[in-house]
C-alpha cells in the first residue's frame, strides 16, 4: 500500500512537470509562433500524459484525473506568475486553495 502510494505520487509529480512545462512552451509558442516550441511544447505534453497514464494502473480515473488536473492547475498559475509575470486575483487563489484541499480530501 505505502509503496502504490509512493509510486502514484512519482508518477503524479512526472506528470505535472512534463505537462507543466508543456504548457508554458506551449504558451511561449502563442506568444511567438515558433513552431520548434509548438513541437517541444506537445512532446512535453505528450510524456506527461504517458505519465498520467500510468497512474491509472493505480487509482480510479476520478481520483488520478483530479489530482492530475489539480496539481496542474496550480502549477501552471504559479508559474506564470514566476515566470511570465501573471498575476493571481482573490477569486484564482481561493478556487486552487479550494482545489489544493478537494486533492486532500481525496487523498486521505
Amino acid at each position: 500500500m505505502e509503496n502504490t502510494r509512493l509510486t502514484m505520487a512519482l508518477l503524479l509529480l512526472g506528470a505535472g512537470v512534463f505537462v507543466t512545462s508543456g504548457d508554458l512552451v506551449l504558451f511561449q509558442w502563442a506568444r511567438s509562433n515558433y513552431m520548434s516550441y509548438l513541437v517541444l511544447g506537445l512532446s512535453l505534453n505528450l510524456v506527461g500524459i504517458f505519465f498520467y497514464a500510468q497512474t491509472l494502473r493505480f487509482e480510479s480515473v476520478g481520483v488520478a484525473t483530479a489530482a492530475f488536473l489539480g496539481l496542474n492547475i496550480f502549477a501552471v498559475a504559479f508559474a506564470g506568475f514566476l515566470f511570465f509575470g501573471e498575476s493571481l486575483n482573490l477569486r484564482g487563489t481561493v478556487g486552487m486553495v479550494l482545489i489544493a484541499f478537494s486533492i486532500f480530501l481525496i487523498e486521505i
